[in-house]
């Protein structure tokens, strides 16, 4: 689950989708389906939260923890892969995807 703490941040993505023309989801690798849907509903989150619940994402995407962003093109290859929190991700986003 994403951190708690970047859900602002993520709702602003979710809110740019259109403009940056990309699709916002999380995805929650260490399987926690009832704390996962608490927090998004504490939150009132309504990005996408994809579950992993079997850790496939976790090992082929090769996740060192949480949280990582990945940020895929049309064609499914990963273009940027951000460790950690990444305060400013819109703006790194954006910029990513100006370049592909």
């Amino acid at each position: 689950m994403p951190c708690v703490a970047e859900f602002p941040q993520l709702e602003t993505l979710k809110g740019r989708e259109k403009e940056l023309g990309f699709r916002f989801f999380g995805l929650e690798v260490r399987g926690y389906l009832k704390l996962m849907r608490d927090v998004m509903r504490d939150k009132k989150a309504t990005f996408t939260i994809l579950l992993d619940d079997r850790r496939f994402a976790r090992e082929t995407l090769q996740i060192p923890g949480t949280p990582t962003t990945f940020i895929v093109d049309a064609e499914g290859r990963i273009r940027c892969r951000l460790i950690g929190a990444a305060p400013g991700i819109d703006e790194i986003i954006a910029e990513v995807l100006s370049r592909i």
